[in-house]
This record gives C-alpha cells, structure tokens and sequence, in this order.
C-alpha cells in the first residue's frame, strides 16, 4: 500500500510535469498566452539550436558575414595621419558572431548617419556600432538585449562651476559616440552633450576644455580617477543609465536570424566573453588616455 502523502507527491510532480510541457507546447507555436512563468520554465535555446533567416544565410552563401562599426583615428605622433580603426569593443562581439556562424569577418565603418541606410540596402548584414541616439528606423530592427549596458560615471573639475547634478543645465558635456549616455544627460539633467567619435576623443576634448565635464562608462573613469594626474578631478555622478540599448541591428523582416542573434549575444554574455572584451576596453582607453596626457601624440 502507498502513502496519501507520497500519492500527494507524485500527483504534484505529474501536474508540475503536465504544466510544464503545456507552457513549451504554447511558446513553441507561438501563441499569445506565452507568459514571463512560460519562459522562466523554458531554457533558453543556444544558437546551435535556432535556423538561421535568411540575412544570416545570405552571409553562409557568401561565405563572409558583413558588420558595420564604429571606426576612428587612435592616438598618434603630432604631424602624422592617423587611419581610422575598427572599435576593438565593437569588432569583440562580431568577432564571436563570425565564429559561431563559421564564417569570415568583413569589417565596415560607418558613421551615425549611414548605419541604417547601411542595412536598408544591404550594404552591410549587420550593425555592431553601440547605442544608437536617434529614432528607430522603420526598415530597421535588432536583436534584444545590450552588449554595453554599464552605468555612466560623470566627472568634472573640482575647481569647475559644475559641483553637482544641479548645476548640469546648459552644461556642455564630452561624451562618446554610442555610449547611449546623451540622451540621459539631455532629458534629465537638461545638459547640452557634445559628441565625438570615441572615449579618447572624449576625453582627450574634456582635457582640452572644451567641455565642463566628462561622461563615460564606469569602469573606464572610476580607474582614470586613481591616477595622481587626474587628482584636479571629480565625480559630480555615478549609475547613469544609457538612454537606449548597444544593440545588433539588422533590416527588419527577419524574425530568424534575431533570435539566432539574441541567443548568440546572450551564450557572449554568459561565457565570459564580454567581460574580457570591457577588460580589454578599459586597457586600452587608459594607455591611449594616458599618451594624451604625456603629450607624446596627439588626436586627429
């Protein structure tokens, strides 16, 4: 004879059982009723097991997947031209793309204002380039989720007119390109940001002073701020939310190759593969800063 209570048991892991293949029956075909519980209970697919759209395939015909960046000189000797570069942040992630893709990397770069036609045409398969500050483009789309959604920190002179989040209205602030920092500073503080392509343009305008303070991401400035030359500094804020997602973009209509994209960016996140990129980032960003302020180069 068997217990009431492990009766009870066994009809409660039954109906778990039951509940469970009822929710992935609804998400698999997709209807409407897909809850937060419904996913929570579901794994989350890798991307080995999605089929890639049709944006993706094109690039496994062609046998090369085509990204669009952001690109900039670096830091070099005064007098010298410096070629602009793929973001090393931007090419880590496309990077990973192209691996778990099998296919080889072309790299674009693409100003603000050529990304989407960039995807419209199809000039590029996909968009790597940071947060974008503008309005959603109706032709394009991207996958969920940020690669680069680190808090701001906002710094300042300490002997400057700005000594607190008060004082930012109508202040002119450095900030860089695809930080998705601007639209914070604008909306909520009433600032005025100044944009330049990239962190050491940023920086490299704040020391000049052109601004009256800096935004970046955290980790780069907390670490910037230990140095003794940057001891006439200060944090006016910390936690700044971007404004908008770094994203994958992509010409909308391809439902497919977004959840491949959505996958693989989460599997980047997971292994640890984006924090070694953001370690990397900062890195570099303190040598390149610190060359600037050596005045041994100088920025195009």
């Amino acid at each position: 004879m068997i217990d009431a209570p492990v009766l009870g048991v066994r009809a409660t892991v039954a109906a778990v059982g039951a509940s469970a293949c009822v929710l992935a029956a609804i998400a698999f075909a997709g209807h409407p009723a897909v809850s937060g519980l419904a996913h929570a209970l579901l794994p989350a697919p890798s991307p080995a097991e999605l089929p890639r759209g049709p944006i993706l395939e094109r690039a496994t015909q062609r046998g090369v997947l085509i990204v669009g960046v952001r690109s900039y000189p670096r830091p070099a000797p005064p007098g010298a031209l410096a070629p602009a570069e793929p973001d090393s942040y931007d090419v880590a992630l496309a990077r990973r793309m192209t691996e778990r893709l099998a296919l080889r990397l072309e790299l674009v770069g693409l100003a603000p204002a050529e990304q989407d036609a960039a995807l419209r045409t199809g000039r590029v398969d996909l968009v790597i380039a940071g947060a974008s500050e503008g309005s959603p483009d109706a032709g394009t789309t991207a996958a969920e989720g940020s690669y680069d959604s680190d808090s701001g920190t906002l710094v300042a002179l300490r002997a400057g007119k700005l000594q607190g989040t008060d004082d930012l209205r109508g202040a002119p602030i450095c900030v860089a390109q695809g930080t998705g920092y601007s639209a914070t500073l604008a909306e909520r503080y009433g600032a005025r940001p100044q944009t330049y392509p990239s962190s050491v343009h940023a920086a490299s305008a704040f020391m000049a002073g052109e601004c009256q303070a800096l935004v970046d991401h955290g980790d780069v400035l907390e670490r910037l701020l230990r140095n003794e030359e940057w001891r006439f500094y200060r944090t006016i804020a910390r936690g700044l939310a971007p404004g908008s997602d770094a994203t994958i973009r992509m010409a909308s209509g391809d439902t497919r190759s977004r959840d491949w994209l959505t996958a693989a960016m989460r599997e980047w996140r997971v292994d640890g593969e984006q924090q070694q990129a953001r370690s990397a980032r900062v890195g570099n960003l303190l040598f390149e800063i610190g060359l600037l302020k050596d005045g041994l180069v100088c920025h195009s």
